[in-house]
């Protein structure tokens, strides 16, 4: 999780003297309008009102983090002045935009840090963790509540000291305010959240870890658990690359790497979460779906007499929990339920699963 990227770093003396400033301009632009700003909000809908293709509220919220962020970060564009060699945006445009950009990462943080934490309690067989309506009420307005604060103070801040603290020089692609103490309060809470955010990430490797090799040593294969560590740790680890750019950006004042990265997290996001098969499904409607395989194509005679005995048509009917609050708001598939076995704790069963 990037910090200096919403904050000055560069100033746009320094950027206008560099040969590539106008194609990272662009490439800033670039990202922030089609992926933050038009795709994003196309997952989000896909997400809300498809009936084939839930997710759990964490991780619309992530999202639009992200399109707010997006939004945020086009002030000058919006406002037609988006060029180093444009004239300088009125006072309040600018002021909007650096309030704002202050209560970018925090948000993000407290939304991904939610996100781990919803991930975790429900692997760990406790989805009962955001039970009731307050709690979800809390989960899904915390980063806006921790956006809303760091924006009103750096809102005052602008208004009420010396009018040259805020600028565009002090953001180069953006509007910047240079408030040293509001800076360190952001960066102290968001280092927090991020320390969070890795050890929660930690915590469901490990789980996962054991239940794919529970399953294993029960003879069992289950290819959605990896899917799931492949789309939740490619985005997790792409969010402590962040981290190391800011940590880079401390010691190099004239690194672009922060604007970089951050201009580039809702394409990953994107790829990430917009490419799992029932998303594209939803996308290309005018292709049909695949016909499930047959029961007796896929089993042998054995298996489907065992299958029998233990209700596996209630299984089929059902092919397992989701990884939510209920199966209609999944984040990603993740059953419960593979090959009819569940996985319980205390002694007397098969490598800690039981015949369901």
């Amino acid at each position: 999780m990037s910090v200096s990227v919403l904050v000055p770093r560069m100033g746009m003396r320094e950027m206008s003297g560099r040969p590539d400033a106008d194609s990272l301009l662009n490439m800033w632009i670039y990202m922030n309008l089609i992926s933050n700003t038009i795709l994003l909000p196309i997952l989000v809908a896909t997400f809300i009102f498809s009936k084939r293709a839930k997710r759990h509220p964490t991780l619309i919220n992530v999202c639009v983090t992200w399109i707010l962020s997006g939004f945020y970060s086009l002030f000058l564009f919006y406002g037609g002045v988006p060029r180093m060699s444009d004239p300088p945006p009125s006072r309040a445009l600018c002021v909007a935009q650096a309030s704002t950009m202050y209560g970018i990462t925090p948000m993000w943080s407290v939304a991904i840090l939610v996100l781990m934490y919803h991930l975790v309690a429900v692997t760990r067989g406790r989805p009962e963790a955001w039970k009731g309506k307050a709690k979800m009420i809390l989960m899904i307005g915390s980063p806006y509540i921790v956006a809303f604060a760091f924006t009103l103070a750096a809102l005052v801040i602008s208004l009420t000291h010396d009018p040259k603290l805020v600028d565009r020089r002090f953001g180069a692609f953006f509007c910047g305010l240079n408030f040293k103490p509001l800076f360190n309060a952001m960066s102290i809470f968001t280092f927090i959240m991020c320390l969070g955010i890795n050890t929660l990430e930690i915590q469901l490797a490990m789980i996962l870890y054991r239940n794919w090799q529970g399953l294993r040593q029960a003879g069992h294969h289950y290819n959605v658990e990896i899917q799931l560590l492949i789309r939740v740790f490619v985005f997790g680890i792409y969010i402590f690359f962040g981290m190391g750019a800011n940590i880079v950006s401390m010691f190099d004042y004239h690194t672009v790497a922060p604007y970089v990265y951050a201009a580039t997290v809702g394409t990953v996001i994107l790829l990430v979460f917009g490419s799992q098969p029932d998303v594209l499904r939803v996308w290309c409607f005018w292709r049909k779906d695949p016909s499930p395989p047959s029961v007796s194509s896929a089993t042998p005679s054995s298996t489907r007499e065992r299958d029998n005995r233990s209700g596996s048509n209630n299984h089929q009917s059902r092919p397992g929990s989701t990884l939510g609050l209920d199966p209609s708001h999944a984040l990603v598939t993740f059953p419960s339920t593979v090959h009819g076995y569940n996985r319980v704790r205390g002694p007397g069963h098969m490598n800690g699963y039981q015949r369901v």
